[in-house]
């Protein structure tokens, strides 16, 4: 195995400790071990389990075992042992590490360009996927291709993917599909719990109303991009946002973007927000000691006389997060 010749550090780094590393396609699981490996001075062997070449699984003379996606088809070997894979499990005596794809923060820093404005345009065109500073031909051709390399029913993530920050139940959008293609509701709710069992979609709960309408977002908001032309910069910037909070227990609010209620704080997500429009919207605000208005590049004071409100443009509050 060759390593490539531009790698990254990201902000997860590995030790040399039994490690399981899961995430969907593409968001730089193996090339969080090329990072390790740069500087790694012992002996090697990776094995890359969707290679169908038979496999030398001698270790007698290497310090650390890489399985590339690993399936479970060989014993796991008595040494250091990192193992890669796009499903979400958990193997006794491994330290886990579930990876995303970049976060701004990431990227920008990959960009290594002076004007966060344009770096800002590039992330919210081409997504979030380390490898887009790897390869010349990116743009819709990768993306296209890695849509088509998820294992799962298509029609079913393209409507999660073209329909991210929309609110529907499970229920709708099956009654939606099923005039579409032939699926059973079994296989349907299957699949989904796939998908937010392996991260490829997340579901974001109403506060306080479980059986509310969801809404999803996806693990790299570009794929509505290249599924959709309705396109909607609202809902991918909410999906952008999401994912940087996604770690927190977040809800949503019908008069809140989203909702964090241990810190008893709001997000409004308004891209191109006015004043006229945020104190609209603050007027239905109840229930917080602080309200983030979160735009692009907008940025102004507002007084109110109920909670603390900072409209910040999205650099500036990713950065602070």
């Amino acid at each position: 195995m060759t390593l490539p010749k531009k790698i990254f550090d990201r902000k997860t780094n590995l030790q040399f400790k039994n490690t399981l590393i899961t995430g969907p396609k593409r968001v730089g699981k193996t090339f969080l071990v090329f990072n390790f490996l740069k500087n790694f001075k012992g002996k090697y062997k990776y094995i890359d389990f969707s290679d169908y070449k038979e496999k030398d699984l001698d270790f007698s003379d290497v310090d650390l075992v890489i399985f590339d996606n690993f399936d479970f088809s060989a014993p796991i070997p008595p040494i250091t042992t990192f193992i890669i894979t796009n499903e979400n499990i958990n193997i006794e005596g491994f330290e886990k590490i579930e990876l995303n794809g970049l976060d701004f923060e990431e990227f920008f820093a990959f960009e290594n360009g002076a004007n966060i404005n344009q770096i800002f345009d590039k992330f919210l065109r081409l997504g979030n996927f380390p490898r887009i500073f790897n390869e010349e031909y990116f743009k819709d051709e990768y993306l296209k291709e890695t849509f088509e390399l998820l294992p799962y029913n298509k029609k079913i993530l393209s409507f999660f993917f073209s329909h991210i920050g929309e609110k529907f139940t499970l229920y709708q959008i099956y009654q939606i599909l099923k005039k579409e293609m032939k699926i059973s509701k079994d296989s349907f709710y299957k699949e989904v719990n796939n998908l937010i069992k392996n991260r490829v979609i997340f579901e974001l709960n109403k506060f306080n109303s479980p059986k509310s309408p969801k809404k999803f977002y996806s693990y790299n908001f570009a794929f509505k991009n290249i599924l959709t032309n309705k396109k909607n910069i609202q809902y991918t910037f909410e999906n952008i946002i999401f994912l940087e909070m996604n770690k927190k227990n977040i809800f949503y609010k019908d008069t809140l973007t989203f909702y964090l209620p241990e810190e008893e704080r709001g997000i409004l997500v308004l891209p191109f927000a006015n004043e006229e429009v945020v104190e609209e919207k603050l007027k239905k605000v109840t229930d917080v000691k602080k309200i983030d208005v979160i735009t692009i590049s907008n940025e102004f004071e507002v007084d109110n006389k109920n909670f603390e409100v900072e409209v910040i443009p999205f650099a500036r509050w990713t950065f602070a997060e």
